[in-house]
């Protein structure tokens, strides 16, 4: 059997997301992988004839389409993109070099723009906010008046809560009008439930895995000076069967490949479900790390070796419950030049509920609060009994690490 040319996109640090693990001892196949130069270090010196890395100062679309047809010609086998910035070039790239498996341009553009997403979630049937596309100052006052106060703006192309804005009033409204160019962006109602991510592993058909968290402070939040944080909801909770059943119809009316991970948002009352938002993608923040602590494997890697036809953890015939109950906070920065943060040692020894410890902040850095979701001191991961004694533990931890910084 011939070699498979395999082309990874991996602009993203390989010590946070390790999708090189999969492949490293794979012989049978030619691998050209792309990563960024600054991440170097995140691979062995020496790699396998097989192997063939190039490492880029700057993320460079044409240069890499460039490199693949002098390296493999016209014609390749597979082609695996984990960021959501690279979701529609590594489409692209499937339909120019004939690749069968993965995902098509048109399921891309579905779980990527936002406007595209609406509409073909409105076509399987399942409930969307309201909404209204922007491009310019008149759609944003048309909006208005077809939504009325408040609504969310947020860019067609966004991620997580970049660039989003919730619009309350008429001088919020005017202030965008000046300040901002309306161009691709999508307008909402304003949806008052508490929202949920959502994040399942697919393959042919069935679920590997489908587990929900409740948002205690939401991705938009992060703006009014608290921290983003979520807990898993127990598999026999309530809203579960609801989101379970919009996420099964939500899914079957989009294109889809064989093989895929994604991460949905939502809106739920305890009576109906609205769509947010959804990725073909593992969510961000802590959620690999959740998803592996709870379910013993890594779902980065266990979609590679899936569709790669090698040895995977992956049963066609069970779905996948997290063990125990997880959650997250991502601890919001204060203001000032940043001095001292706790120990990661000191924070595990102190809370044995602990098992993820992750620090973002650099000592001698500014800080004004965060910006976006992704912005962060740290991020902390409990897991419990319930629901309720995580989110708890995870507010208690939220207030002390932002006591414990010192800024000057």
């Amino acid at each position: 059997m011939p070699m498979k040319k395999i082309v990874i996109l991996a602009p993203i640090s390989n010590n946070y997301i390790n999708y090189f693990d999969a492949i490293s001892g794979d012989k049978d196949n030619l691998y050209l992988i792309f990563a960024m130069e600054r991440h170097r270090d995140n691979y062995p010196e020496t790699l396998p004839e097989n192997i063939k890395f190039v490492f880029l100062k700057i993320w460079n679309e044409e240069y890499i389409d460039y490199v693949i047809s002098q390296t493999f010609g016209q014609q390749i086998d597979y082609v695996y993109a984990y960021s959501e910035e690279e979701i529609i070039f590594a489409a692209k790239l499937r339909k120019k070099y004939q690749v069968t498996l993965g995902q098509s341009l048109t399921s891309a553009e579905e779980f990527r723009n936002k406007l595209t997403m609406v509409k073909a979630a409105e076509q399987a049937h399942v409930a969307v906010p309201r909404y209204w596309p922007v491009d310019n100052v008149f759609d944003l006052i048309e909006a208005e008046k077809k939504l009325g106060f408040p609504f969310v703006l947020k860019p067609i192309a966004g991620m997580g809560s970049m660039d989003t804005f919730v619009v309350h009033d008429h001088v919020e409204l005017e202030r965008l009008a000046a300040d901002k160019i309306l161009r691709g962006y999508l307008a909402e109602e304003f949806i008052p439930w508490p929202l949920y991510h959502v994040d399942g592993f697919v393959k042919q058909g069935h679920f590997v895995y489908l587990i929900s968290s409740k948002y205690f402070a939401n991705t938009l939040e992060v703006k009014n000076g608290k921290s983003v944080g979520s807990v898993q909801i127990s598999p026999t909770a309530a809203e579960q069967k609801l989101i379970r059943s919009y996420v099964t119809d939500l899914l079957k009316g989009m294109d889809t490949p064989e093989n895929y991970l994604f991460h949905l948002e939502v809106f739920c009352d305890g009576r109906e479900v609205k769509l947010c938002e959804i990725g073909s993608r593992l969510g961000g923040g802590r959620i690999l790390q959740e998803l592996e602590q709870g379910l013993g494997f890594s779902p980065i890697q266990e979609l590679l070796k899936l569709d790669l036809g090698l040895p995977n953890k992956v049963d066609l015939d069970k779905e996948y419950k997290s063990a125990e109950i997880r959650g997250f906070v991502m601890v919001e920065p204060g203001r000032g030049i940043l001095q001292k943060l706790p120990a990661a040692d000191a924070v595990l020894a102190a809370n044995p509920e602990v098992y993820d410890y992750y620090q973002y902040a650099k000592l001698g850095r500014t800080y004004n609060g965060a910006a976006s979701s992704v912005e962060a001191l740290a991020a902390i991961s409990v897991c419990g009994k319930d629901s309720r004694t995580v989110e708890e533990k995870l507010n208690e931890l939220d207030a002390w690490l932002k006591k414990a910084a010192v800024y000057s």
